[in-house]
């Protein structure tokens, strides 16, 4: 894996940090959104919970694809170990 480990570590990272909003928005967060200054907000959550978990199997399944020798959660927490 020399010369992909930063590819990697990006994809990873992202990846972890889509999945840790996908489930604070579905341990009850919320976002709400105004269209413009003084306009009432507006729930988006539900859209955004799709939208990210969308985006969660995309990143997954190009990690996958790039890596396929390595397991899915094979890393441990402290993804930068050269640092």
């Amino acid at each position: 894996m020399a010369g992909h480990d930063d590819r990697y570590v990006e994809i990873t990272t992202r990846l972890r940090s889509v999945r840790s909003f996908c489930d604070f928005l579905s341990q009850g967060g919320t976002v709400r959104v105004a269209v413009s200054e003084g306009e009432p907000y507006k729930d988006v959550t539900a859209v955004l919970l799709e939208r990210n978990r969308r985006e969660a199997e995309a990143l997954a399944r190009t990690r996958r694809h790039l890596y396929p020798e390595l397991a899915d959660e094979e890393v441990a927490p402290p993804l930068y170990s050269r640092h």
